[in-house]
């Protein structure tokens, strides 16, 4: 019985130690304000005394109603004396999660993110990485937001389309139509 405790206990231990080695040595939330372009920047500086860190910013937000996301985040290497290896670009809210996808060109990283037919409502974007400069590093970014138009606004923008068309098509019809003109006998 001693050796199945102490078994549960040195288990308990290790996966504590390795769920603390995978978090992120660096953390920070930041609330985003979009302005009337319906558009923000964001981003994050780790200075000296943070190489060999990880790192895991968040940028919260809200939206009243549906909408699609467009986001870019870039970080740019500067002779290994400022420098980010950028690993995530995630956004998390209503029950989901979305992945960016990475390009690297040379010392230049971009993660770029789009969604379409966002439920309104809080979301969270997601920057992880590891600070590799010799003085640190920095990221920048920026989130879009476009709303999208409600299933009733959109019925109603086709009704109106399908009526217009019907009206141009009558018009149409009894303009190809030969009128005759009253109290003229026409030859037969």
């Amino acid at each position: 019985m001693k050796k199945l405790i102490g078994g549960v206990l040195l288990a308990s231990a290790l996966c504590a130690a390795g769920a603390t080695a995978n978090a992120a040595q660096i953390n920070g939330s930041t609330a985003l304000t979009f302005n009337s372009s319906s558009s923000t920047s964001f981003g994050s500086e780790f200075g000296a005394g943070t190489t060999g860190q990880s790192f895991l910013e968040h940028f919260t937000f809200s939206y009243a109603s549906p909408f699609s996301l467009s986001s870019a985040v870039i970080s740019i290497a500067l002779d290994g004396v400022s420098r980010l290896n950028l690993s995530s670009l995630t956004l998390t809210g209503n029950g989901g999660t979305w992945t960016g996808v990475k390009t690297t060109l040379g010392d230049t990283q971009v993660f770029t993110l789009r969604t379409n037919s966002l439920l309104s409502g809080n979301y969270t974007l997601s920057v992880g990485g590891l600070v590799t400069g010799s003085t640190g590093g920095s990221f920048g970014g920026n989130i879009s937001v476009a709303a999208v138009p409600e299933a009733s606004t959109m019925a109603m923008m086709l009704g109106g389309l399908a009526l217009v068309s019907f009206a141009a098509y009558r018009r149409r019809r009894n303009d190809s139509v030969p009128q005759q003109d009253e109290g003229k006998l026409m030859p037969a």
